[in-house]
């Protein structure tokens, strides 16, 4: 049976993993990430996608993953927070020049949202640590519960290979992601969970 760890002591570990990378080591790492989803059906076909901003120090600089979308053509969707609600929509990327700070110090468009989800072909998720079988460990603030739960889009986590554990504990009702891309593989989770059920 997988060892199950607690949200809390996953983060903590992720957290002291996250100290012993060089900025070098998250470049070289980030691009190894890139250029792998570079190559994935998903990313190749998807039109719309909807990614997330890095916010804290040696994370997948998911900007590298936007760039690339913007030079394909794909339309891209980043997320804005409500002040009032403290909900999380879509509005449409338009440049880094049209970015400004919300009241939580995180960059996102200036202009406009949207609460439709269903143009999204292809959903980039954040992740403090992830699980083998699609079990998400987010910041702690529930941004992106909500927005999960409205998506029928493929749910990709970028992460490092040190982000992975065998079996997070998680609430029953939380929405698991698809995949799982690092420096050095793909993880299929649905293809996991099939074998895991079947045995």
């Amino acid at each position: 049976m997988k060892t199950l760890i607690p949200k809390s002591e996953a983060r903590k570990v992720v957290l002291e993993r996250k100290k012993n990378l060089s900025e070098s080591e998250v470049t070289q790492k980030t691009d190894l990430i890139v250029q792998r989803l570079l190559n994935t059906d998903d990313f190749i076909h998807a039109k719309t996608i909807h990614c997330y901003l890095p916010t804290r120090q040696n994370e997948v600089n998911t900007k590298k993953i936007i760039n690339l979308a913007q030079s394909l053509g794909k339309q891209i969707y980043l997320p804005k927070l409500n002040k009032t609600t403290k909900a999380v929509r879509k509005a449409l990327f338009t440049g880094w020049d049209n970015l400004i700070k919300n009241s939580e110090g995180y960059l996102e468009p200036a202009m406009g949202y949207e609460d439709d989800l269903s143009d999204i072909d292809l959903f980039f998720v954040p992740a403090m640590a992830v699980s083998i079988i699609g079990q998400r460990v987010g910041s702690g603030d529930g941004y992106y519960d909500s927005l999960l739960k409205n998506t029928f889009a493929v749910k990709y986590v970028p992460a490092f290979e040190f982000q992975i554990f065998e079996n997070i504990e998680t609430e029953q009702n939380e929405i698991r992601i698809d995949k799982i891309i690092t420096e050095r593989r793909i993880i299929n989770t649905r293809e996991i969970n099939k074998f895991s059920f079947s045995n």
